[in-house]
């Protein structure tokens, strides 16, 4: 015998059909039911107010929101951004709230929210990510066989200069054998030269770049 198909609505008319018979008493229709007593007399309640309508469930919504963001505000928020296509919504909520300091502006990510939903921001194009190189280390059988040049990363020292970092390492011990700061990539093949020699002994057998350092320089 298949199972019978049943919902909460039909459920709850039932309950209302067979407390109006009078044949049970409600205490005894609430167990009957697994439900309590102040849920049965809700039910009862909404049936009398609007009878089969008021046994469906009802929007748990809450009706009031003190926190909704008005609509003068969303209104000011996207005019601004309508004036200044190329500013984020950390750059709108400071421009506002010195310009008109006396209005209560909501939070930043609150304002991409607002200008997403009115369809202006452009989502991020995904990067795809690539699998990190592995041939520099693949034919290294010892120390002090293979070492490597790399760039890790230009910066911008207290004066405000430009510093290229350039490490020598060695390839099977991940030991730095030097740390030379440079003005910038293109000086290699000038000056890289020396970077290794000082380092270099008899005992090496290659020397490998995985940035701008050219075979000429090293």
């Amino acid at each position: 015998m298949p199972w019978k198909e049943t919902c909460a609505v039909d459920e709850r008319i039932r309950f209302v059909a067979d407390v109006m018979s009078g044949t049970y008493s409600k205490a005894a229709l609430c167990r009957l039911y697994g439900i309590s007593r102040p849920t049965g007399e809700k039910w009862l309640t909404r049936f009398a107010e609007a009878g089969v309508e008021g046994l469906k469930d009802r929007s748990r919504a809450p009706r009031r929101r003190p926190t909704k963001v008005s609509e003068a505000v969303v209104e000011a928020i996207i005019a601004c951004r309508e004036r200044y296509p190329h500013w984020g919504p950390k750059k709108i909520r400071a421009h506002l709230a010195r310009t008109q300091p006396a209005a209560g502006w909501p939070a930043a990510s609150t304002i991409g929210e607002i200008l997403t939903r009115h369809g202006l921001t452009v989502p991020r194009r995904r990067r795809r990510r690539v699998p990190p190189q592995t041939a520099p280390f693949t034919d290294c059988d010892g120390p002090n066989r293979v070492w490597c040049a790399d760039f890790k990363g230009w910066f911008r020292t207290g004066n405000g200069a430009h510093c290229e970092p350039l490490t020598i390492s060695d390839t099977c011990s991940r030991y730095l054998l030097r740390c030379h700061v440079m003005p910038g990539t293109g000086g290699v093949r000038a000056s890289g030269g020396s970077h290794w020699g000082s380092c270099r002994n008899g005992s090496i057998r290659d020397s490998r770049s995985r940035t701008a350092v050219t075979s000429g320089s090293i």
